[in-house]
């Protein structure tokens, strides 16, 4: 029998009986996605994400794009789990975390925002907003998702018009 991709056996995480079968042929698939992982529809682990690593605390929305080689987890790794102060990651609908993308959170919630693109080899320590990408080490928010933008029907004008009404 030729195993499936990924995407496949993501989707029998939401059977309890499947849940643990499902984890151990996607890490012979080569990414670590553990079961307490909450999934949206549609994600895209393009590559079968070979050499990803997600960590348990996190919430993925619909529509993400997660590529190869992307981790996400604390940046504390000296501190054990009972005293470390990360609550977990959300990657909200549409982002795309791109190849070789590092993303550390040392306390609270680590959000990155709807269609919001994490660059090649980023290593991403923030929350950000939506519709930014960012990119570097450590990451910084070096322009703005147009494509996601027009998907949706707004323009850069439209978010920073909406980002200065919130604050």
């Amino acid at each position: 029998m030729k195993l499936q991709q990924v995407s496949f056996w993501t989707k029998c995480y939401k059977y309890s009986l499947l849940r643990k079968f499902a984890y151990g042929v996607n890490k012979i698939l080569g990414i670590d996605l553990p079961p307490e992982v909450k999934l949206g529809k549609n994600i895209n682990f393009a590559h079968n994400s070979i050499g990803s690593v997600i960590h348990p605390k996190t919430v993925i929305g619909d529509d993400v794009i997660i590529l190869s080689n992307v981790s996400i987890g604390k940046a504390d790794i000296q501190v054990s789990w009972e005293e470390s102060n990360v609550k977990g990651f959300i990657i909200e609908d549409g982002a795309a975390l791109c190849t070789g993308a590092r993303i550390l959170c040392k306390e609270g919630t680590l959000i990155i925002g709807r269609k919001t693109i994490i660059a090649a080899n980023a290593v991403l320590l923030n929350s950000t907003g939506q519709y930014e990408i960012w990119g570097g080490i450590p990451a910084k928010k070096i322009g703005y998702n147009e494509q996601g933008l027009a998907e949706d029907g707004l323009s850069i004008k439209d978010l920073k018009l909406e980002k200065i009404g919130n604050d």
